[in-house]
């Protein structure tokens, strides 16, 4: 108790001016007095400190909390500081704590060895607390340093590998773009060249001929613009540029007038399409936004659903909301895969056919337009087979 009175006493002056550093200071040191007066000269230092009798103790607290420094002794029972050193040295994450090793006079060449093996400075016993401030201040401000450098390379590190990935997605929306934009075109460029050929040989061309190759270029040209649409509209909605009109919309009429505009497409496609509303009252939303997301489901049903034969369009009431499904019964999407597919440039791909779904952008358009108009979208599984994906909006009146 003496003891420790007179290190109070004999510190007093320092303490006045000592600043809190709240840095975490472990003292390793097998001689009890020894460690306990160290613990003290932290404390009236304004550092916190851990303290541990042996090597093998230390490391057990190094793996619970790191400290900014450690004051190292070298000759200790079960680990000595030397092998601290080495343990320290091998682990990237530890080699960068400064160790400052506690010697006797008689204990120079262990000092010596120490340092080489990566202790950064030395404090000599008996303990002076002004020579134990100035290694450890000089100590942590190159630690300090030493942490700004790793971070500054951490950081650059991570930009430069952003710009590659911003690269190679660039580079891969690029290959898409170009590879969906070209089918369309080619319909186009074929059935425009066949009607050049028969032009240039004097080849009557049928009315009914005529028809279908027009037809073609209609739906190929459709294809494009809904593409380009999407991919304009996506952009408009991150930026927050997208204008919203909302208006009551008799959801019976609208649902039925969808499905009439698809009677044909779904005829094409060996689907049938039934429509069920189990609500009279209006929804409060932007008819266009609203009806583009449901013709993007329908359309995708009818293109990547493998196996489907019918297409249930149902509007039901939830709560204050209403829910949209549009259900298939094709071979469905794996559930791993639900919390991926509205992602922007995500890709599905048919287990099938391995046909891949567009862009990836009809999806990611339809959960940006819900949660603009105050809703949202999942996608589920259907039973016995098949997806359900399901609109829900705010607003019935």
């Amino acid at each position: 108790m003496s003891n420790e009175k007179s290190v109070h006493q004999r510190l007093s002056p320092m303490s006045a001016s000592a600043k809190s550093t709240n840095r975490l200071i472990l003292v390793v040191e097998d001689n009890d007095l020894n460690r306990e007066l160290l613990v003290d000269y932290l404390e009236i230092l304004g550092y916190d400190s851990k303290s541990a009798e042996n090597g093998q103790v230390a490391l057990n607290l190094i793996a619970e909390q790191l400290p900014d420094a450690i004051l190292l002794d070298i000759d200790m029972p079960v680990m000595n500081g030397l092998e601290v050193l080495a343990h320290l040295a091998a682990d990237e994450e530890l080699r960068h704590i400064p160790v400052i090793m506690v010697s006797g006079r008689d204990d120079q060449e262990n000092v010596v060895s120490a340092i080489g093996k990566g202790a950064v400075d030395f404090l000599g016993k008996p303990f002076n607390p002004t020579i134990l401030n100035a290694r450890l201040t000089s100590s942590l401000e190159k630690k300090d340093l030493r942490d700004r450098e790793r971070a500054l390379t951490r950081s650059l590190e991570q930009s430069l590998s952003d710009l590659k990935k911003a690269e190679a997605s660039r580079d891969a929306l690029t290959h898409m773009i170009v590879h969906d934009l070209g089918n369309p075109l080619a319909v186009i460029k074929m059935n425009t060249d066949m009607l050049k050929m028969g032009a240039s040989m004097g080849m009557a061309v049928t009315e009914e001929a005529l028809a279908e190759r027009l037809t073609h270029i209609t739906s190929a040209s459709a294809s494009m613009g809904t593409m380009i649409q999407s991919m304009l509209d996506v952009s408009k909605m991150e930026s927050g540029q997208l204008v919203i009109n909302t208006e009551h919309i008799d959801l019976g009429t609208f649902m039925n007038e969808l499905s009439d505009r698809y009677a044909v497409a779904a005829q094409e496609v060996g689907i049938t399409i039934s429509v069920q509303v189990d609500t009279k009252e209006p929804l409060q939303s932007d008819r266009t936004l609203l009806d583009r997301m449901i013709s993007n489901l329908v359309s995708n049903a009818f293109k990547y659903a493998t196996g489907a034969t019918r297409l249930a369009l149902r509007v039901t009431p939830a709560g204050e909301n209403v829910e949209i499904r549009v259900e298939d019964d094709g071979e469905g999407i794996p559930e791993e895969l639900h919390g991926r597919v509205f992602d922007k440039f995500y890709q599905l791909e048919s287990t099938s056919t391995g046909v891949k779904a567009g862009v990836g952008l009809g999806l990611a358009f339809c959960r940006m337009a819900s949660e603009a108009l105050g809703g949202s979208i999942r996608v589920e599984n259907a039973e016995p087979t098949g997806t359900r994906f399901v609109i829900t909006m705010p607003g019935r009146s």
